[in-house]
């Protein structure tokens, strides 16, 4: 490459490393605390030049301020008014306008434009961004179940992407599973036994934001799965009231009751099927087929 190219690219990525001089910007006679806020921000840590043919720096964003700096009126400078068509002030430096991403977007869509998410001349904590319009996705993290993103262990980000046109604005351009998968491996497979809605989709039994009863689950066990599968028939046996079971000849003891059978095979599925996404060992049990998901 010719040294000269090598040279000159090699002082753009430092001018692009150098923090602005915001207190000698001439903004900052007038817009001091501005100023004083965006010091260690990205856009005042690039140089205003032209870069690749756009200008950076304050006049990058509100374009040129000669006139707005002599005469004072507002009206003289760009003042992001029109969420939309500002957005376009954005995307000249960010790419998602070559991606088509934000124009499809749900966003967009609203009329949501980038100053109603960012603040450019402040830090704001992005789950403090989302919850000001999605509170009821907010209150669900406060349910005693939730992804930790309250702990600042996650962020809505690490599974949504706000400028994409994907469904939900998920983090994937294919099945929900996918996104899950990326944390939850184990549940993945493939498997020789697979549970149904496993395959087709997490949310069937899940509610990734947050729920009451643990790990997520839209409802408790056996409440969950009743909505698909019928009581063993084991659950309606009712013990002799003698308390003993004559099994073979041999009296045997019955601590629990006449509904003992009741009780435990009414409570969690989960406690004799524990392989609940999906196993490559049999059940054992004739009526299962081998699909009782048990190890």
């Amino acid at each position: 490459m010719n040294r000269s190219i090598l040279l000159a690219f090699a002082g753009m990525v430092c001018a692009l490393a150098l923090p602005a001089a915001t207190a000698d910007s001439p903004c900052a006679d007038c817009h001091d605390e501005v100023a004083a806020a965006m010091a260690n921000q990205v856009h005042m840590r690039i140089e205003p030049f032209e870069v690749f043919g756009r200008q950076v720096g304050c006049e990058g964003c509100h374009g040129d301020g000669t006139r707005h700096m002599e005469e004072g009126d507002p009206a003289l400078i760009r003042t992001f008014a029109n969420p939309l068509e500002d957005a376009e002030v954005c995307l000249d430096c960010h790419s998602l306008k070559e991606q088509g991403e934000w124009h499809a977007s749900t966003h967009a869509m609203e009329n949501i434009g980038c100053l109603d998410c960012h603040a450019v001349h402040r830090t704001v904590n992005p789950l403090d961004t989302c919850k000001d319009c999605h509170q009821q996705v907010y209150a669900q993290f406060q349910l005693p179940s939730h992804h930790p993103v309250p702990e600042g262990k996650m962020s809505c980000v690490s599974c949504h992407d706000p400028h994409a046109a994907t469904e939900a604005q998920l983090k994937t351009r294919m099945r929900r599973n996918d996104l899950c998968y990326e944390c939850h491996q184990g549940q993945e497979g493939p498997f020789i036994f697979e549970h149904a809605p496993v395959v087709e989709d997490c949310s069937l039994c899940h509610n990734a934001h947050g729920s009451i009863p643990n790990n997520l689950l839209t409802a408790n066990e056996p409440t969950l799965c009743l909505q698909c599968h019928e009581f063993h028939f084991h659950a309606g046996l009712i013990s002799p009231e003698s308390h003993e079971v004559d099994v073979g000849g041999t009296e045997f003891e019955n601590p629990f009751g006449a509904e003992g059978m009741n009780l435990s095979f009414t409570t969690r599925c989960t406690q004799c099927h524990s392989q609940i996404h999906g196993t490559d060992l049999p059940s054992q049990s004739i009526p299962g087929a081998g699909f009782g998901m048990v190890r």
